[in-house]
């Protein structure tokens, strides 16, 4: 099936059930090598079945070294595509950001392949630039510290894609990740994403 240290039965198991626990092995222990047999599952489920199943091969496609993405290049594409037809579908708001991370994540954005998902946790930790405190910021309130705004051409793209989804929680959501904020320490303005503490880059 494929050259990995997965067990063929778990594979099998995860293959012909996308809520199989057999998924839960395969999230922790996925490889590069991983990506075709990702590929050709995804492709073999329901859209709707195969929206976990893409947010992990984004994780395992962001992680890939260049050599192995360049080795798994047409798996890598045929995911990208699946997790493109599956964003305006998508069963949840929560979902949909796995699915952007996963579009990024299969792009090679090393960082943003991983952080989008502070949106679905309602809250951004971030170091002040100047002072280095540290500070939780709200993404979910209107009455949060932070100015919003898109200060990034991907900042745009994001929020565009939730809006023409209809996902306004989503979008306004995305205005505070890409916004800005005043450290109450020192009070610098900065920009959330160029805080954001312990980033996975």
């Amino acid at each position: 099936m494929c050259d990995v240290t997965i067990p063929a039965q778990t594979l099998a198991a995860a293959a012909t059930d996308p809520a199989a626990a057999a998924w839960t092995r395969i999230g922790h222990e996925a490889g590069a090598d991983l990506l075709p047999w990702l590929a050709r599952t995804c492709a073999s489920f329901a859209i709707h079945d195969r929206e976990t199943a893409l947010a992990l091969a984004g994780f395992t496609a962001v992680d890939a070294s260049d050599e192995d993405r360049a080795t798994y290049a047409g798996a890598i594409a045929a995911l990208r595509e699946l997790a493109v037809q599956g964003l305006p579908v998508a069963s949840t708001d929560a979902i949909f950001v796995y699915l952007q991370q996963a579009i990024l994540g299969f792009d090679g954005d090393d960082l943003w392949g991983h952080e989008p998902d502070h949106v679905n946790d309602g809250e951004v930790d971030v170091e002040c630039p100047a002072c280095d405190e540290g500070h939780l910021l709200d993404l979910t309130s209107d009455h949060s510290d932070i100015e919003p705004g898109l200060t990034s051409d991907l900042a745009v793209r994001l929020h565009t894609e939730a809006v023409q989804a209809g996902r306004h929680e989503v979008a306004a959501t995305f205005t505070r990740l890409f916004g800005r904020f005043t450290c109450p320490e020192c009070g610098v303005k900065s920009e959330v994403t160029a805080s954001l503490a312990g980033v996975s880059a």
